[in-house]
């Protein structure tokens, strides 16, 4: 019976979204969008335990991961995520009337590398097609940003079917 599946009725593998955050002293709220299908050898990889880190990433080393966004239907699909959560003041996904009044500053505003700014770029992509159709999940690390990320949740009304878990 195996044998007669097709690929689109075999689950997608693990890929996800990642949000870093710099431990840097003076760099404390600067944070890092990337995408991998292993994000603890890409954490050891930013911090350069490992070879092949991100260029952007070097000089503010060491990072500590804050959460990830996994449940993507593909590859190509997280990193259409990735990019829009990486660039939403160019995104097509988060177009200026889709962002409420109060959260228009931070996305486009002049902090784009900033955690709060990020935080409600995720919120907000999962209120918008395609990524609100989509089986997600956020993994956050702490239980004190679980609780923000839950909260922020409830205030831009992320669908029920997107966990949010700790």
């Amino acid at each position: 019976m195996a044998e007669f599946l097709s690929l689109s009725d075999s689950p997608a593998p693990f890929y996800c979204c990642y949000l870093l955050r710099s431990l840097k002293p003076g760099t404390r709220d600067y944070v890092y969008v990337g995408s991998t299908p292993n994000p603890v050898r890409r954490l050891r990889q930013h911090n350069g335990e490992i070879t092949a880190g991100a260029a952007a990433t070097r000089t503010r080393r060491p990072w500590e991961m804050l959460l990830i966004v996994h449940g993507f239907p593909s590859k190509a699909a997280a990193l259409q995520f990735e990019w829009a959560w990486q660039n939403p003041h160019m995104s097509r996904h988060s177009s200026f009337d889709a962002v409420p009044f109060e959260d228009k500053r931070a996305l486009y505003g002049p902090s784009q590398k900033r955690l709060e700014t990020k935080l409600v770029a995720l919120c907000i992509m999962l209120t918008l097609p395609p990524f609100r159709f989509w089986p997600l999940e956020i993994t956050c690390e702490a239980p004190q940003l679980h609780l923000d990320v839950q909260s922020r949740a409830l205030k831009h009304n992320v669908p029920k079917h997107i966990v949010i878990a700790n």
